[in-house]
């Protein structure tokens, strides 16, 4: 197949025509994706669509052979990370060789694919593909979330949510299909051909040659990679082509999953799963399998923190457990019940209840205390890490390289834990406000607003899996990448969905000393299934405040409101506070009305840093409120494309009829204040400015 590597820079409205493999396509509610190639410019895209009739959704779910696509859509690339350890949808992509999208505006046909003949035996594998993952969705919802997770690779999204104790015990590597599955697949295999009274020869030969095609039915993903090169290089070594150390298979499957996946060892997944299979060659005999499995977790742990910045104490534990227990019961009784459903449905639903009560009690353990928030070490230290945990591996009995190792970490610990510096944050949240103040030392954790999204009622077809919220992926995955999981102020401006809809997510996720809010705005319902449920189940202190209040231990001062009402844009608190050689000004929504009456009580009101109010539009700053405060610079948090056409043009021309220059989360992405007790400061913005152009507005000033 021709690939085309080359990566868009802009935006293009092209007909594309794209070839589309059964199983690749997902459909959720509404909305569809898959991964296709696009025959038009020769290279495999991510391409996304909206459903618009229920009609339609059951035909693309109908849909059982590869097909052929032409469409009107919007070809770009992949949309980068815009905030500081986000998920890299760009690094993710290109380990499959993905390096543009397309976003689907209008289908005007699809139809069967005329399959060239050196991809038909590829097109087979995805047809069978397609039929397992049709047939294992009549399956009761728990076996048939297990089948396919475990059977072909195909996790549904919401499975981890779920299996939420999986998660947090680490043993997400067990519903990964890997090493163990591929070891118990050949096994399975191989006794069934000598049952069919195969000889040992002819059993290895069709080994090597089914493998392959169960790469694609599996999945694909990077240690199944792993593990096909591996085997089949085994295989290769019992029919006698070639003698080959367990050292020489590691490093040859290593070479060829580079080949395959060039980026493949930049991700958590592909270290994990090379560096483990490593150990597994070098781990002493001598040592019993529990010190086996110690050391087994601690040479990875570094490659998790780095990427998911939290352990379990249990997760050790767990391992050591799961994996016989997984390969003795778990992945038996799911292979039994994929096989018995058609004939005898009564063992599945057997079995079903036998995997409700094992996800129930891994969920319970899961809940157990000892997760620890680490953070996320810098890269150079956590290569020491790893360093240290592989001469511990190499000298499990040296106690000095164990207190070196503990040693390690603890500073480590201590160095992300308490920082020297501290910083401001205006979150890329999309349309909606979310900002962090973090004093040095940590001394003080404030969030200021959540985000949030505005959903609209959809018919029962159209509702599928929720994605993950913008504040999982970006608020709350930087403050635990700072080893933070504890804010002692969380301050929501006003009740708009765009500032506290994602509170609950906050929540759930982060303790919270105290909530303050505007006075009133306890009443409103928003506030009341947003925030306090969860706030109440903490028990976060809860704090209506006007201007005239006073909160212990606050390093802003309330501005505004003046006084009780409603949580609406006019009744926004207002905030100012000085960090490191800048005062900074947090306006909310609030209006021009309600800027005047600011400056009109407090006339000699100045800010070096402006949060401008309602996202740049044009009921907020006042050419009058902006020349009196005489901001060095503005900052505007909206969303890309939004429906409001925020910054609006008359914000823009007052700031530059101001002088005052402005940086917009559209365009730079994150954007970050650091300061330090040695008065050092310095400005961040995650992206430099020209990576989304055509999804940003037309500024009146750069």
């Amino acid at each position: 197949m021709q690939i085309n590597n080359a990566t868009l820079n802009n935006q293009q409205d092209q007909l594309i025509k794209l070839r589309v493999y059964p199983d690749e396509l997902k459909v959720n509610g509404d909305r569809y994706s898959a991964i296709a190639y696009d025959l038009s410019h020769h290279q495999k895209v991510q391409m996304y669509g909206y459903i618009d009739s229920q009609a339609k959704q059951q035909q693309f779910t109908k849909i059982k052979d590869t097909t052929e696509w032409i469409v009107q859509g919007k070809r770009s690339g992949i949309l980068p990370a815009t905030n500081e350890n986000q998920f890299d949808s760009i690094q993710f992509n290109l380990t499959k060789h993905i390096y543009n999208q397309v976003n689907i505006e209008k289908i005007e046909s699809i139809q069967r694919a005329k399959i060239p003949t050196k991809l038909v035996w590829q097109n087979q594998c995805h047809r069978i593909r397609i039929f397992l993952i049709q047939y294992f969705a009549k399956i009761p919802a728990t076996t048939r979330d297990y089948c396919n997770s475990l059977l072909i690779g195909n996790s549904p999204s919401d499975f981890y949510e779920k299996m939420s104790g999986v998660k947090q015990l680490g043993l997400i590597h067990l519903f990964s299909i890997s090493g163990m599955h591929v070891v118990i697949f050949i096994s399975l295999l191989r006794r069934l051909l000598i049952e069919l009274h195969f000889n040992k020869e002819w059993t290895t030969w069709v080994l090597i040659v089914v493998l392959p095609a169960y790469l694609i039915i599996g999945g694909g993903s990077s240690s199944l990679i792993r593990s096909i090169l591996m085997a089949e290089l085994s295989l290769f070594g019992q029919a006698k082509l070639c003698h080959l150390s367990k050292v020489d298979i590691w490093s040859l499957g290593l070479l060829g999953g580079l080949l395959i996946q060039p980026n493949v060892l930049l991700t958590l997944g592909g270290q994990l799963s090379y560096l483990l299979a490593l150990m597994l060659q070098f781990l002493p005999d001598q040592h019993e399998s529990l010190m086996n499995a110690v050391l087994l977790n601690l040479v990875g742990l570094p490659s998790i923190l780095y990427f998911v910045f939290e352990w379990h104490v249990l997760s050790l534990l767990a391992s050591y457990l799961m994996i016989p227990f997984f390969s003795v019961v778990i992945f038996p009784l799911v292979i039994v019940a994929a096989l018995s459903f058609g004939t005898l449905p009564q063992v599945t639903n057997l079995i079903e209840q036998c995997l409700n009560l094992f996800q129930f009690v891994v969920n319970q353990i899961g809940e157990l205390p000892g997760l620890i928030h680490f953070g996320k070490p810098p890269l150079m230290l956590a290569m020491g890490l790893f360093v240290i945990s592989l001469i511990v591996a190499a000298l499990p009995n040296n106690r000095r390289c164990w207190l070196g190792l503990v040693a390690s970490y603890l500073a480590i610990f201590c160095l992300i834990h308490f920082p020297l510096a501290g910083e401001v944050v205006f979150f890329d949240i999309g349309q909606g406000d979310s900002f962090l103040i973090r004093t040095p030392f940590n001394r003080n954790v404030i969030l200021i607003d959540t985000g949030g999204q505005l959903t609209f009622p959809k018919p029962n077809w159209a509702n599928g899996t929720s994605p993950t919220s913008r504040a999982m992926r970006v608020s709350v995955n930087y403050l635990k990448s700072k080893g933070i999981s504890q804010i002692d102020t969380l301050c929501l401006s006003h009740q708009d969905t765009d500032h506290i809809g994602y509170s609950s997510d906050v929540l759930k996720h982060l303790k919270v000393k105290q909530i303050i809010y505007p006075a009133g705005m306890e009443s409103q319902a928003n506030f009341k299934q947003k925030v306090l449920p969860l706030a109440q189940h903490q028990h976060s202190k809860l704090v209506p405040v006007t201007d005239s209040s006073q909160i212990a231990n606050f390093p802003l001062q309330i501005l505004h409101p003046f006084k009780a009402g409603k949580g609406a844009n006019e009744d926004s608190m207002v905030l100012s506070g000085k960090f490191g050689h800048k005062q900074f000004l947090f306006m909310g929504d609030l209006d021009q009305n309600g800027e005047k009456q600011v400056i009109k009580r407090y006339p000699n009101l100045k800010t070096d840093v402006l949060k401008l109010g309602h996202h740049g539009s044009k009921t907020a700053s006042a050419p009058s409120f902006i020349k009196q405060v005489q901001p060095e610079v503005a900052i505007i948090s909206a969303g890309r494309m939004n429906r409001y056409g925020h910054p609006n043009n008359k914000t823009m021309k007052t700031l530059k009829k101001q002088n005052v220059p402005s940086l917009s989360t559209q365009k730079y992405g994150m954007i970050k204040y650091e300061f330090d007790p040695f008065n050092h400061q310095k400005w961040i913005t995650i992206l430099k400015g020209n990576e989304l152009t055509w999804m940003l507005p037309p500024y009146e000033n750069s």
